[in-house]
């Protein structure tokens, strides 16, 4: 998701109808400019070069969205038929995983390699970033993993207990559970919500990581757009990825 305002101006935005990179071409209104949607830049026209800011954003259910926002509002449309199909997650996130960063410097790691260790620490353009995992809404975010000047290092907890609200042990946390996803800082010990980046509890309490573009991708579409890209986490065996990705379209990025 990007913002449409640019310099000042608000852009109106169309569907092209052309592929580039198996990734679907807008324009604006105004310029006629074409811009590539997986990287919010503009290819061709007056506007080439430049780029809109990204917007973090999710893919999640309905319950699970009212829950966390009960007085967030909803744009309802009718669902769209022909070759963009269903979007199933779910079922094939085996050849997913979660793209880090913006434009062309990016970095790959596949949710098979989240489901094991559901906080990673990587590096992205030269700045550490901590990508988060949550296997029972099969979602992943990341946020810069530093707070100011400040440095930190963070690995997975379980969640809070449905009873008493006790911590669970270090390292766990990759199971289904009822409880929000978690995850504590080496430094001091806090706990943070690790879906949202807020801490909990500790002494950084009520502080917020900053979001880092991140978005879910097919793995074999991402490959195609950007073939130099760090892929982390083993591939799918070409056969399986290669029928997976022919089930019918789907919403992700690459499509």
């Amino acid at each position: 998701m990007y913002g449409r305002k640019l310099n000042g101006e608000v852009l109106e935005f169309g569907h092209e109808g052309i592929l580039y990179r198996n990734s679907f071409i807008m324009y604006d209104r105004g310029s006629k400019s074409l811009w590539v949607h997986v990287s919010g830049e503009a290819i061709k026209g007056d506007r080439k070069g430049q780029k809109l800011e990204f917007l973090p954003s999710e893919i999640t259910t309905w319950g699970d969205w009212s829950r966390r926002h009960p007085m967030g509002t909803a744009l309802v449309g009718d669902k769209a038929e022909g070759f963009m199909g269903t979007f199933t997650l779910r079922q094939r996130v085996r050849a997913f995983g979660l793209s880090i960063g913006q434009g062309r410097q990016v970095k790959l790691v596949r949710f098979t390699l989240l489901q094991r260790v559901p906080v990673l620490e990587v590096e992205v353009e030269g700045q550490p970033v901590v990508a988060v995992y949550d296997p029972d809404a099969v979602r992943g975010f990341a946020f810069a993993s530093r707070l100011g000047k400040q440095r930190l290092h963070f690995s997975a907890v379980a969640p809070l207990a449905a009873e008493g609200g006790e911590h669970g042990a270090e390292g766990a946390g990759d199971g289904h559970s009822s409880g929000p996803a978690l995850m504590r800082d080496s430094e001091t010990g806090s706990l943070w919500e690790r879906m949202s980046g807020r801490c909990l509890a500790g002494e950084l309490a009520g502080q917020q990581l900053d979001p880092v573009p991140a978005t879910a991708w097919l793995g074999q579409r991402w490959r195609g757009f950007f073939p130099k890209g760090e892929v982390l986490g083993l591939p799918e065996a070409p056969n399986r990825e290669k029928s997976e990705s022919h089930q019918g379209g789907s919403g992700e990025h690459g499509g």
